[in-house]
């Protein structure tokens, strides 16, 4: 049996990045009340969040559309960055059309682009017992039936995702959901026999775990480990 992270195949250590912004958030709070640095007039460097959480999702992410969505927050948080300096004149009523214009060239990205390095060529639909659901701008919804689940990847930009567990299984004794939740909502509702185990870090968001543990003589339980992020977003299990 496989320890529960080896479907990952990388060696980076996950959640740094929430970690390090944590960290220095709370520095920049006691500077300012320290009189040393004043929060205010640094505020407008907020979307330097965005853009240090988008860098290190391109580094570090397992799969294209997770490198993809990196892109996505670096070019975001660098538009508001520059609207905050005086850069750029950004407004929705002149800017709207680049929603359009985003969500198309996604589009285009997840028909058109190729697999990664060595992975196989999978018709969509083969792998059912690993996620790899990706929502932006939109939202996803999905019933997992299988009895063989081992986990995945869910990322959630500006849209919502839900996943329905209740009627999976696992051969193995536990399974990781990689969670990143920006500006949206991941709802992942899983079956009574299974204790969810919640490693996400919220930054300006909320992780909130509603699943009732199993009881300690119940034969079977299984553990789902549930790691990542909430940016400006939110992640809720239940069962």
């Amino acid at each position: 049996m496989q320890p529960h992270e080896d479907w990952r195949g990388r060696g980076l250590t996950p959640g740094i990045a929430p970690a390090l912004i944590v960290i220095g958030i709370g520095v920049l709070f006691l500077l300012n009340n320290l009189n040393i640095l004043f929060v205010h007039d640094i505020w407008r460097f907020w979307p330097g969040i965005l853009i240090a959480v988008g860098l290190v999702k391109m580094v570090d992410s397992a799969t294209p559309n997770g490198r993809v969505v990196g892109g996505i927050l670096v070019g975001v948080g660098g538009l508001f960055l520059a609207d905050n300096l005086g850069f750029l004149n950004l407004s929705w009523e002149n800017y709207w059309p680049l929603v359009l214009i985003g969500a198309g060239l996604l589009m285009l990205w997840s028909r058109l682009a190729p697999p990664p390095a060595g992975a196989p060529n999978i018709p969509a639909g083969a792998q059912e017992g690993v996620l790899n659901e990706t929502a932006i701008f939109g939202g996803v919804i999905r019933k997992v039936t299988t009895d063989d689940f081992r986990g995945g990847h869910v990322t959630a930009l500006f849209g919502g995702v839900e996943i329905d567990l209740r009627r999976a299984g696992m051969r193995g004794n536990s399974a990781v959901i990689d969670v990143s939740s920006t500006f949206g909502g991941v709802e992942l509702k899983i079956p009574t026999s299974w204790n969810a185990v919640s490693q996400v870090v919220a930054i300006f968001g909320g992780v909130e775990n509603k699943s009732v543990e199993p009881a300690a003589d119940m034969v079977g339980v299984k553990r789902l480990y549930i790691k990542g992020s909430a940016v400006f977003g939110g992640v809720e299990v239940k069962n």
